[in-house]
């Protein structure tokens, strides 16, 4: 196929575009609307992944020691963690840090204060601050801890291995877990079938374009237009409904996703869905354009094997 008639062809996917107007319009409406669905559904996957991400670098297992155990116990105790492939990091917390950090936290409350007065003596113990490299291994971790080798160490008045962040945070990101797999099953079921409406309303485009040129269809017919140059045109006008109704889409989200961002980073602890909307644009973009061009080109294509006989 040579240019000028490459060219002819994207110029008769224009026309048939442009000449069926209000309908051309609404298919678009109607494509924008899956991909506005799908859109959402991505987005927010990408963005409950990242809060569920964050949560889990926040969950760790703390072990707190005898307030008489030797530093150079509990720093050999560490030593001995990080050699595990299990454990990410491990922090030692002494008993003047965990006192200081006491005491800056309530720090203006005069009921602690006093409460430290009256006890005289630093309360606190030392203690380890243990994050896993997946928060699925904090058991072995704690078996680890709890074996006899380190018993001795370990205080059993009061909390022993505690787990303090792991069991809240971990109960917050189990029902996260479940939020984002019935936000991926319900959202791309409606996905799904807005999906096969837009291709119904494609599909009508497309045989009112063949309806209305019948006349010139013959005529090239006629004159001995091959096959690729009278059906190219619809296939170029099906490129077109996708491409458009993506691109509004992409357009669309940024006021959406900008005003949501704000709100929802105070809920999230800073975690803004918008600027997780910015860091993915390409990756979203490209699969909404996919999606697109794949309903406009498949509608084309059914509506000319059924009503084109060419």
């Amino acid at each position: 196929m040579d240019r000028v008639t490459f060219g002819r062809i994207i110029k008769g996917g224009f026309v048939n575009f442009f000449r069926n107007g209000v309908v051309s319009l609404a298919t678009v409406l109607v494509i924008s609307l899956t991909m506005f669905m799908l859109g959402s559904v991505l987005v927010g996957g990408i963005f409950l992944n990242g809060v569920i991400s964050n949560l889990e670098e926040k969950v760790d297992i703390t072990a707190y020691f005898k307030l008489d155990t030797d530093e150079r116990d509990i720093l050999e105790v560490k030593s001995n963690l990080e050699k595990l492939p299990d454990v990410k990091g491990v922090v030692f917390v002494s008993r003047d840090e965990a006192l200081n950090k006491f005491l800056e936290r309530h720090k203006g409350d005069e009921l602690y204060m006093k409460t430290i007065e009256i006890v005289g003596d630093n309360p606190f113990p030392a203690s380890l601050e243990i994050q896993a490299v997946d928060p699925s291994r904090f058991e072995a971790i704690s078996v680890f801890l709890e074996s006899g080798r380190f018993q001795n160490l370990i205080d059993e008045k009061s909390p022993g291995i505690k787990n303090i962040s792991y069991r809240l945070n971990q109960s917050v990101i189990d029902r996260l877990s479940v939020i984002l797999r019935t936000i991926k099953l319900v959202g791309f079921g409606i996905s799904l079938i807005l999906a096969l409406i837009a291709l119904m309303v494609a599909y009508n485009t497309v045989r009112l374009a063949i309806y209305s040129s019948k006349d010139e269809i013959s005529v090239m017919q006629l004159v001995g237009a091959s096959r690729s140059f009278i059906r190219g045109p619809f296939l170029v006008e099906g490129v077109i409904h996708g491409v458009i109704s993506a691109l509004f889409t992409i357009v669309a989200f940024y006021p959406l996703l900008l005003w949501a961002g704000k709100r929802t980073a105070g809920i999230f602890g800073g975690i803004d869905i918008y600027g997780y909307y910015v860091s993915y644009i390409w990756q979203i973009s490209f699969i909404l354009l996919l999606v697109g061009i794949a309903i406009g080109v498949l509608s084309s294509a059914l509506a000319m094997r059924r009503y084109l006989k060419v």
